[in-house]
């Protein structure tokens, strides 16, 4: 296992001011304060990954900091470090909530490594399509959650190790359904934004379906919960300058339909698992993130 040191927004503080002239100043790069980056080699195929974590404004609790992994952390984790930060703070001075945001994303990409995160969010397929070579490599990657990523960080952070959250939105929420599936007992609190149940032809929200019969899973479910969103028009047609094509793709996938169904099932038959879902009104694919980030802040700060 190999770690970096800080770079970037990762950097563990920002610059002194005394850093800075006055005048004629030559910009420099901005750090996120209190927030630290490094990578890990998982020493196999998958390669590195780069890990932010967004620190709390105080000290740990003395049962350890609540922690929130957050999937495409290149891309998200300065949205759930903000939301927590203006949702949650007490006035100008105060600490706000204890939580801590960790990051996971793909070293030398600014947002998205697109393959890498096809790959790894992606569950094990029944079936291939063209186009679908290296995908469904989402059992490694929650077994390199597990394995390596929760043990270090617990070795570097103080944390409440009962008291774990995984966030991922589209492809990232299905791998976070898929982790509840696999693993009920890996995180207290998931969070599915977006979930891409289309992936395979709807294969795994079948799975799931089936599973929700099963009365001992809905049981190991039992103390957890889930947050479970999408934005109200992923299904509607877009402006007439898109591509007609397009429109066709997002009334397949059914975004909304499936979203809507796979919550209420899972109210139904695993009341077990404490299960809300929500619908954001005028927000699209991209756009849900902002709401749904004030969402996620609120729905585990009702889980205290």
């Amino acid at each position: 296992m190999a770690m970096m040191p800080a770079v970037g927004r990762g950097s563990s503080s920002p610059f002194p001011v005394e850093d800075f002239p006055v005048e004629n100043s030559v910009p420099v790069p901005v750090a996120l304060p209190r927030s630290e980056a490094f990578a890990v080699d998982t020493s196999d195929a998958a390669g590195e990954y780069w890990i932010e974590v967004a620190l709390p404004a105080q000290p740990a609790p003395a049962e350890g900091y609540p922690v929130l992994y957050v999937l495409d952390g290149n891309a998200r984790l300065p949205l759930l470090r903000e939301a927590r930060e203006t949702l949650t703070r007490q006035g100008p001075e105060g600490d706000g909530s204890p939580l801590l945001i960790v990051g996971i994303g793909y070293p030398g990409v600014e947002r998205f490594a697109v393959e890498r995160r096809s790959a790894d969010f992606t569950p094990p397929m029944t079936f291939r399509d063209d186009g679908e070579a290296g995908r469904g490599g989402a059992e490694a990657f929650l077994d390199f959650i597990q394995q390596q990523l929760k043990p270090l960080i617990a070795e570097r952070y103080s944390i409440n190790e009962s008291r774990q959250a995984l966030f991922g939105h589209s492809l990232g929420g299905l791998f976070t359904l898929y982790t509840m599936q696999q693993c009920p007992q890996c995180f207290r609190d998931y969070i599915a934004i977006s979930p891409s149940l289309w992936w395979q032809g709807g294969e795994f929200k079948r799975q799931l379906v089936d599973l929700m019969g099963d009365t001992e899973w809905c049981e190991t479910l039992s103390g957890r919960s889930l947050l479970l969103g999408v934005g109200g028009d992923e299904q509607s047609p877009r402006p007439r300058d898109q591509a007609p094509e397009r429109d066709v793709l997002r009334r397949q996938r059914a975004m909304v339909d499936n979203t809507i169904e796979l919550g209420e099932r899972l109210q139904d038959h695993c009341p077990e698992l404490a299960t809300e879902l929500a619908v954001f009104p005028g927000e699209d694919h991209g756009t849900v993130l902002w709401p749904a980030a004030r969402r996620i802040i609120q729905h585990l700060s009702q889980q205290d």
